[in-house]
């Protein structure tokens, strides 16, 4: 399956959302990085479980990974995703970082 591809404005608004749910419980790397595939139903909610795609060969990336989990959880529905694009944005492959989400 392909991930969608949303414009980068988008992108930005999803991250800037997921923002707001961020904790990152330890100190890890700022450059350490997961990509997760997330599944959306159309009511912008997670239609399954994120699956984890990428993730650098770091101590931290499981640390990451369950932020960037909780993040995602936590912060549904994405209401602001348009509807009429929903072939577009019902399954994202999203990057996260320490030093993109704003530190711990």
């Amino acid at each position: 399956m392909t991930a969608a591809n949303i414009t980068e404005d988008q992108k930005a608004a999803f991250k800037a959302h997921l923002r707001k749910c961020w904790k990152l419980g330890s100190v890890a790397s700022a450059t350490t990085r997961v990509v997760l595939r997330v599944y959306l139903r159309r009511d912008g909610k997670l239609g399954s479980e994120p699956v984890l795609i990428e993730a650098s060969a770091s101590r931290d990336g499981p640390v990451v990974m369950q932020a960037a989990m909780r993040a995602l959880k936590e912060c549904q529905p994405y209401g602001f995703l348009p509807a009429d694009k929903y072939s577009e944005w019902k399954v994202l492959d999203l990057s996260f970082t320490p030093r993109d989400m704003g530190g711990g």
